[in-house]
């Protein structure tokens, strides 16, 4: 829902964007330092521009670019205010949207080392329990076959007493009377 609403607002403020931007335009073409800085800004461009055109011309050398005209040169101005404003409201978006996505992957690594740490231990708990499992195990076969073994010495010392008393053939015994 959160991604939702941040998308609706990120739309939102893109459309927002060139009517905010002509806006700053504005302000900004009124206030004498933020003009100044900005007109300057468009003689650079201006400058720029025309040694671009000449190089992809193939014209060398350098050649003498004179100042634009104050009409002009407001001109530029105003759309590099209006445009650079644009601009910065993508920029922003797009960096927001990056460290929400960041911050989001970052909490899902989280859950999963947590999820992974949890099946670590519950079988090293398991591991624990099959362990005192096997050797309660063990020592109930010991017993058993502690067991097994006084029952073959019973079944023995049975058989010989058995055998003693039938001596004779078992005429002298209980079966020969």
């Amino acid at each position: 829902m959160a991604a939702l609403v941040f998308k609706m607002g990120a739309l939102l403020l893109k459309q927002l964007a060139k009517p905010l931007g002509s806006r700053f335009e504005q302000w900004a073409m009124q206030h004498p330092v933020a003009r100044r800085y900005i007109i300057t800004t468009a003689q650079v461009m201006h400058r720029w521009e025309v040694y671009i055109t000449r190089g992809a011309e193939g014209k060398a050398g350098k050649a003498f670019v004179g100042a634009m005209t104050e009409e002009k040169s407001v001109e530029l101005a105003s759309k590099i205010a209006s445009e650079g404003f644009v601009f910065a409201v993508g920029i922003l978006i797009v960096t927001f949207e990056y460290d929400r996505n960041r911050r989001k992957e970052i909490e899902k690594k989280a859950k999963e080392e947590r999820e992974r740490l949890a099946i670590l231990e519950q079988a090293r708990v398991e591991r624990e329990r099959l362990f005192s499992e096997n050797v309660e195990q063990q020592q109930l076969i010991g017993q058993l076959l502690g067991r097994v073994d006084r029952l073959e010495s019973l079944i023995a010392e049975e058989q010989q007493r058995r055998a003693h008393k039938s001596l004779w053939g078992g005429f002298f015994g209980p079966k020969g009377l």
